[in-house]
């Protein structure tokens, strides 16, 4: 292969550079005994001439100086020889000896000029210039040898000069030596950049000759040794060589074959008018490549594929040709086409097996799932409670492993595919980190989710896939982290017009994984260590699922981690941009009268359906059969009452839910009926099925109630859609309608803060926590929210004074800030208002009460009433945790008030024994807040009573409550800890 001259250049620049250092040693050693012995002549010679005129010592020391310095270089040079060193250490002695001499000259002739006549004295700057001028030749390898003796040898003569006098004479000589010693060293770097280019030049045309050498040679050997035949024809078809290559794969000798036209060698009779065509086009200009049948020398057909081009730079119409032996590619493409319909129909068949396994085993899930989830919502018996929740965790689990082999057995199968939809990127990695932000607290860790504001907010691709990954990798970060935090992030590597390169990575300061272990992390049904499925469970699967999804989706998901220090895993995924496209909130409305159809085959189904849509005042009819429904809806339209909404199953036996909303959209009577799909096996390509057929909701089964009443209700906000206009609702767009709002909570009750942030983050909110008013108006000051929770009794500044503040900084002024307050008086609320704060709140709150107070809808809540039995009212508790979502975070709570109330008990007694009333209400405050939130009512009541009192300045009839409120507390403490024994031991 030819190569660039230029580029042969470059490679070429050190050899180059290092033959020109050689060439200068050459040339500085060849003129060394000439110039040697020159020295000492004309120093002898200046001896003699000035011989009267100077001291005898002056001579003397002169002409010996410049003989030592040129005997020195001559011992030098005889000792390179014999020694051979490097091209380095030969340069640096050159400049050495050089230097030497240029002394002994410079030196001795600018002492001697002082004491010399004028004649004399040029005379002697004739001999050091023509030495000078000779230099420029015999030191023209080296620009550094020359300028040392440049500089040494005139630099001392104005000295000289100058100590003889100051006239005009001495100043114009200094200056022509001056002069003098610039011209030298300007015609000495012409000879150098002479010498040095001569040499370059010999050095590339000896490497040029070698190159064309070689690569006649390896051309030679190519075409001798490829190991397709190769065949030149001259302008008569006949052969004018060939290769072995052709030899073998014809079964001819070269001799045989040269001068012989092809078309009787190896061209079947059949194909020699093809065969001339494409010569034709060969010859005229065109490189022909196709796949033909030619014939061996013993009559066998081969299977060939020719290539053939015209010889542009031979002048008498060679062409050459390329044949290939294609029959094993023929004979295997043959049996990869019989494996392939083989491995369709087996894929075919697993594909309906696993469709039918997961309607087969998600379908009862969904029943109990629904039936735990609406049995959770009536009055329970502890025990009763703690069992559901056992069963709702243990049937979430069950499931969830279920999704992981189905997910592995589609990956294994090459069956899953991945959509490509619009979606808020930003708002899928906070949603996530979201839903797992309780298991977080719970431990104690700190969850953080850093997306800068660079990355692109909508973008097109398969949401459901990646939150599954961010789940999976969030959710083992917690599981293996004991103390520390769990740092979620996404941030852009790369952004052009059409697409964005997002890298997502999640570390964690858990047990880490070791350098062993590592190896087999991504394999499937393992984990780091056989201990830890016993020790933290998992089927071994995430993982492994997560590694082919993020593959799927053209990344590849890396881990770092050290023992004892955590770990990092990490991908990068490229999405395209979706232009001009932003995620809205979708609105809701009522349901109460609203008219629904529920057409599914599975009574259990219908029923779930039917209590969650009818607790909400819907009229739920239903329907076992497509037909059925059909009938339905037509009958209702009919009769001037049509129904509003129609909930098809997707999996019916007689006709699927698809075909029936099809028959839907056809008939013009029905076309303002809406349609939600219920599934309990996705596929690929039903969300752009919906959206062709006209239905406005798709969902999966099963499906919390809280997810599907806002379906509907986004649905029944909307308009019947036409065919292929359809704005789809999915489970993944009702997460992302929810406008996540950034809050600050102001409390410095640990459990008060714990209820509030697990509801709030549950809910899709962001919640920063301070402790006291003073820290909340630095955080208000430091970062921009979008409403502030406050609390009006706290430590170091109260609610009302950090408002004051707050309201004082240019981005408060508007700010919502909301009163947290146990004070349940008339009049509370206008006192809050007329402080400057936006909303009143009391404690304890409900979820609805507290998301309509920081969401800016609904009126103010109603002053809750305490419940009078039992000491604690627990299952009022967990009902409103559950509301809110974050039931998992209610025996977190709880285990802070248990562990919290010996200290509260403590400080209220200590308050007790002091002489001024208002720490006294502020314990008693402080401990009524926490004690009303968990629902102790009895506490909280007498805790009310003692602040009254102690805010009134009677500290005795605050005291005289003491005993009461110690065996209140005292009841709550037995009581919490017999009911939560349960939960513990399990």
């Amino acid at each position: 292969m030819s190569r660039d001259p230029a580029a042969l250049a470059a490679d070429e620049e050190p050899r180059v550079v290092a033959e020109v250092q050689r060439a200068a040693v050459r040339q500085l050693l060849a003129g060394g005994p000439f110039a040697e012995s020159l020295h000492i002549l004309l120093v002898s010679v200046v001896a003699a001439l000035v011989w009267n005129s100077l001291p005898l010592g002056v001579i003397g020391g002169w002409v010996g100086a410049v003989t030592a310095a040129a005997l020195l270089r001559t011992w030098w040079r005889l000792r390179v020889r014999r020694r051979a060193p490097s091209t380095e250490e030969v340069l640096r002695g050159i400049r050495l000896t050089v230097t030497g001499v240029g002394l002994a000259w410079g030196v001795g002739a600018a002492m001697a000029i002082p004491a010399l006549q004028p004649h004399e004295g040029a005379l002697v700057l004739v001999v050091v210039t023509g030495i000078i001028a000779g230099a420029t030749s015999t030191l023209v390898g080296d620009r550094r040898s020359f300028r040392y003796l440049l500089i040494t040898t005139l630099a001392p003569l104005p000295f000289g000069i100058l100590l003889q006098g100051h006239g005009r004479f001495n100043v114009i000589a200094t200056v022509l030596i001056a002069l003098f010693a610039l011209g030298m060293d300007r015609v000495h770097r012409r000879g150098y950049r002479n010498f040095a280019e001569r040499v370059r030049g010999g050095v590339l045309l000896e490497r040029s000759t070698q190159e064309v050498a070689r690569q006649h040679a390896y051309l030679d050997a190519l075409i001798a040794s490829t190991p397709v035949a190769i065949a030149v024809l001259d302008d008569q078809r006949a052969v004018r060589s060939v290769n072995a290559a052709f030899e073998t794969l014809f079964g001819y000798s070269a001799a045989e074959v040269v001068g012989a036209g092809i078309d009787g060698l190896i061209v079947p009779e059949a194909f020699r008018s093809e065969s001339s065509d494409l010569e034709t086009r060969v010859r005229g200009g065109e490189i022909v490549r196709v796949e033909v049948e030619r014939m061996r020398k013993d009559g066998r057909r081969i299977q060939v594929r020719l290539s053939a081009a015209a010889v542009k730079a031979a002048a008498d119409g060679a062409l050459v040709a390329l044949y290939e032996d294609i029959s094993d590619r023929k004979a295997a493409e043959a049996a990869m086409r019989e494996a392939r319909d083989l491995a369709e129909r087996v894929a075919r068949a697993r594909s309906a097996f696993l469709a039918n396994m997961s309607h087969e085993i998600r379908t009862p899930m969904n029943a109990v799932l629904g039936f735990v989830e609406l049995v959770l919502d009536t009055e329970l018996a502890p025990e009763q409670r703690r069992a559901l929740e056992l069963v709702r965790t243990s049937s979430e689990a069950l499931l969830t492993i279920l999704n992981d082999i189905l997910d592995y057995s589609k990956i294994e199968a090459e069956h899953l595919e991945l959509e490509s939809i619009p979606f808020d990127l930003p708002k899928v990695v906070h949603a996530t980190a979201t839903l797992l932000a309780v298991r977080a607290r719970e431990k104690h860790l700190e969850l953080t989710v850093d997306v800068p504001p660079e990355v692109p907010q909508m973008v097109r691709g398969d949401p459901t896939r990646v939150r599954q990954v961010l789940m999976n990798l969030i959710g083992n970060a917690i599981k293996f982290t004991d103390q520390g935090e769990v740092d979620v992030s996404a941030s852009l590597l790369q952004r052009d017009g059409a697409g964005a390169a997002v890298q997502f990575r999640v570390r964690d300061t858990g047990i880490g994984i070791s350098a062993e272990q590592l190896g087999t992390i991504f394999q499937e049904f393992t984990q780091a260590d056989a201990s830890m499925t016993r020790r933290y469970g998992g089927t071994g699967l995430g993982l492994a699922i997560s590694r082919r999804l993020v593959a799927l989706m053209g990344g590849d998901l890396a881990v770092t981690s050290e023992v004892g220090r955590g770990s990092e895993f990490g991908f990068t995924l490229t999405f395209p941009l979706e232009a001009g496209t932003q995620a809205t909130a979708r609105a809701a409305v009522s349901l109460g009268g609203r008219r629904l159809l529920v057409v599914d085959d599975n009574e259990t189904n219908r029923r779930i359906l039917r209590d969650m849509l009818g607790a909400e005042g819907m009229a739920v009819h239903e329907a076992s059969r497509a037909d059925t429904g059909m009938e339905a809806l037509r009958r209702a339209s009919g009769s001037g009452t049509p129904y509003d909404l129609a909930i098809l199953d997707a999996q019916m036996p007689d006709q699927d839910g698809f075909t029936l909303a099809t028959a839907i959209r056809a008939d013009r009577a029905l076309a303002e009926t809406r349609l939600l799909i219920l599934t309990s096996a996705g596929q690929r390509g039903d969300g752009e099925r919906c959206r062709q057929l006209g239905i406005q909701a798709y969902l999966t089964k099963p499906i919390a109630r809280a997810d599907l009443v806002e379906a509907v209700g986004t649905v029944l906000a909307g308009r019947a859609s036409a065919p292929g206009a359809a704005d789809l609702v999915t489970r993944h767009s009702i997460a992302e309608s929810r406008h996540a709002l950034r809050i600050l909570l102001a409390e410095d009750n640990p459990v008060n803060q714990q209820v509030a942030t697990a509801m709030l983050l549950k809910r899709g909110h962001q919640v920063d926590v301070v402790s006291n008013g003073r820290e909340a108006v630095e955080a208000v000051a430091a970062e921009g929210y979008d409403v502030v929770l406050m609390d009006i009794q706290m430590p170091e500044m109260d609610g009302f004074e950090a408002t004051e503040e707050i309201r004082a900084l240019p981005q408060g002024r508007t700010l919502p800030i909301i009163a947290l307050t146990a004070h349940a008086l008339s009049g509370e609320r206008e006192r809050c208002l007329a402080r400057g704060m936006s909303g009143y709140l009391a404690k304890p709150f409900k979820a609805h009460d507290l998301f309509a107070a920081v969401e800016g809808r609904g009126a103010q809540p109603a002053d809750a009433a305490a419940a009078p039995s039992p000491a604690v009212d627990l299952a009022a508790f967990r009902r409103t945790m559950e509301e809110a979502g974050a039931g998992e975070a209610v025996d977190g709570i709880l285990e802070t008030f248990v562990a919290t109330l010996p200290q509260r008990l403590e400080a209220l007694v200590a308050a007790a024994g002091g002489t001024e009333a208002d720490p006294l209400q502020r314990a008693a405050h402080a401990f009524r807040s926490a004690a009303g939130t968990i629902g102790a009512g009895h506490l909280a009541a007498l805790l009310e009573d003692m602040e009254g009192a102690a805010r009134d300045g009677d500290l005795a009839g605050a005291r005289d409550k003491l005993e009461h409120v110690r065996g209140e507390a005292q009841a709550a403490l037995d009581y919490l800890r017999t009911a939560t024994k349960g939960g513990q031991d399990g």
